[in-house]
């Protein structure tokens, strides 16, 4: 396989391009909704109630007759209505119930005066502000209608879907299976700790931060351990992905041009350069057999590269294998703490720290190192400053940022 054109791609661009490759997972599973934590809806999930199921107090307070409180008002308390028990009164003209958060709005009423506002002496109640029908009131059905669909195919079971699920009633949820992932990093350099290292090795520390990140977004992860920079080695890696039924194989070096770059070489891949750094491209391979597809993406081997491109392609593109959504993560604007120059045509993900300024305005401000190999930059970072693709920034422009607490790091 060749590799792409020599056109650089921008990152949706880049994520477009390895989406068109992938064939999202078919086969899924009804399992129970508590946990089904990390999995990714494979049918409508449907609500079997109104929510609210009936309308209730939105704060405490009295609940009255909003025809009988266009002035100065006093009522008559005649009950006190709880959250989990259903009133035996009919509110009358002229009186109130005693009412907490949540509790079922008694026959009669229609609005909830909160207790700040009202004054209480023995059984009577008074307060001088007007009052409208539905005043701190949850109407029955108000956020979500029996029947409705309230998750829909492709959405990542987070602890708020789960939460909404459980609190329409259902109780079993149709899912896809969990996405089979292998991990494995190249190059003659890398040893695992405590192995001791060679006199030019380094420690692999790709292979344990993508599995991290991996099974947070829900996948099983199998480690294939390290590969040497010999193409019988390569082919033994493919060979043992094939042998774990895995869907997809995430390897880390070996794509660049040089000699001992077993995964760029093989004719089974081809490159997607995108305009970034770092990491400045993405490899794919179709290593599957037609009754068992096995896509291989590739990474940079420097482990900030590795860890940019994985996030904002790589990472997009197993959740769209596994039948998620796929996005870019979120860019967000924030002014720049300081004048910022980089090269212009592509856009530099430098690591930086949010900031206050005088004014006490949010800024970001870019670490002072920014190589490709320099992992603590990740650790010691808040963001990923998208510099580029203009030349320069000044001091107070707003420039687009990757929020780091939205990524397994």
């Amino acid at each position: 396989m060749s590799d792409s054109p020599a056109h650089e791609l921008d990152v949706h661009a880049a994520l477009a391009a390895l989406r068109e490759e992938l064939a999202p997972v078919t086969q899924h599973e009804s399992m129970p909704v508590a946990g089904a934590a990390g999995r990714i809806v494979a049918s409508d999930v449907i609500a079997g109630l109104d929510l609210p199921a009936f309308a209730n107090a939105a704060m405490d307070g009295y609940a009255v007759r909003a025809a009988d409180c266009q002035g100065i008002t006093r009522l008559r308390v005649i009950a006190t209505a709880l959250a989990g028990h259903v009133l035996d009164a009919t509110l009358q003209a002229g009186t109130a119930v005693r009412i907490m958060t949540g509790a079922p709005l008694p026959l009669g009423a229609d609005a909830v005066v909160i207790q700040e506002d009202v004054s209480r002496e023995g059984e009577q109640v008074s307060f001088s502000s007007a009052v409208r029908a539905g005043q701190n009131v949850r109407p029955r059905g108000e956020h979500v209608r029996a029947g409705e669909t309230v998750l829909a195919p492709g959405t990542a079971l987070r602890a708020a879907e789960i939460g909404l699920a459980a609190a329409v009633g259902v109780t079993q949820v149709d899912v896809f299976r969990r996405l089979r992932v292998g991990l494995a990093s190249t190059g003659d350099e890398l040893a695992d700790p405590p192995a001791p290292l060679a006199a030019a090795g380094s420690y692999d520390a790709n292979r344990p931060l993508l599995a991290l990140a991996c099974r947070t977004a829900g996948f099983s992860v199998v480690d294939l351990g390290i590969c040497r920079d010999q193409a019988a080695e390569f082919a033994h890696l493919i060979d043992r992905a094939r042998a774990e039924a895995l869907d997809a194989l995430v390897v880390s070096g070996g794509s660049a041009l040089g000699d001992a770059d077993v995964v760029r070489q093989s004719e089974a891949v081809r490159f997607f350069p995108v305009n970034i750094r770092p990491g400045r491209g993405i490899t794919f391979g179709d290593f599957g057999r037609q009754s068992a597809p096995l896509a291989l993406i590739g990474l940079p081997g420097n482990a900030v590269a590795a860890f940019v491109m994985f996030h904002l392609i790589a990472l997009p593109a197993l959740r769209h294998l596994a039948g998620g959504v796929a996005r870019v993560p979120e860019h967000l604007p924030l002014p720049l703490a300081v004048d910022l120059t980089c090269k212009p045509g592509r856009v530099d993900y430098r690591r930086g720290r949010f900031e206050y300024d005088p004014a006490g305005e949010l800024t970001v401000r870019p670490l002072e190192q920014q190589g490709s190999a320099m992992l603590r930059t990740i650790v010691e970072a808040d963001v990923l400053i998208a510099a580029g693709p203009r030349p320069h920034y000044r001091a107070g422009e707003k420039i687009a940022v990757v929020p780091l607490a939205g990524l397994p790091r």
